[in-house]
């Protein structure tokens, strides 16, 4: 994916979060002391917000995780769906290989597979 790309996508999902919290770009601006235009480059896909802007932003309520890879963030932190996944994936593994596995090992595992999802995520979205 190309970086055009990528900042199109994070712009999309942070016009998105912006309505959720019914702010206006100007609004959004003032509460995290930047500018009206920076927010209009942004959901443009022009240009990213830096890491201090991405900051300010979580502390008035966007879900940051979203904006930057399409994934919400549970209450917990945690993606619950992504959860899910992983750990049928480790029961199925098991069942195919014949294996049981303790549940303490199955948990294990579906952490790992949990936070490799993570990893291919950045490359492409993952389908549930």
């Amino acid at each position: 994916m190309r970086n055009l790309e990528i900042r199109q996508q994070i712009g999309e999902r942070l016009l998105e979060e912006r309505q959720r919290l019914r702010l206006s770009q100007q609004a959004l601006a003032d509460l995290i002391g930047g500018v009206r235009l920076s927010i209009v480059k942004y959901e443009s896909g022009r240009s990213s917000p830096a890491a201090e802007t991405l900051a300010a932003m979580e502390a008035i309520g966007i879900d940051v995780r979203y904006v930057l890879t399409g994934f919400r963030t549970s209450p917990s932190g945690i993606d619950r769906e992504r959860f899910k996944v992983a750990f049928a994936e480790v029961q199925r593994q098991a069942k195919s290989k014949q294996e049981k596995l303790s549940l303490e090992a199955s948990l294990d595992l579906a952490w790992r597979f949990y936070d490799s999802f993570a990893t291919l995520q950045a490359a492409r979205p993952l389908a549930i």
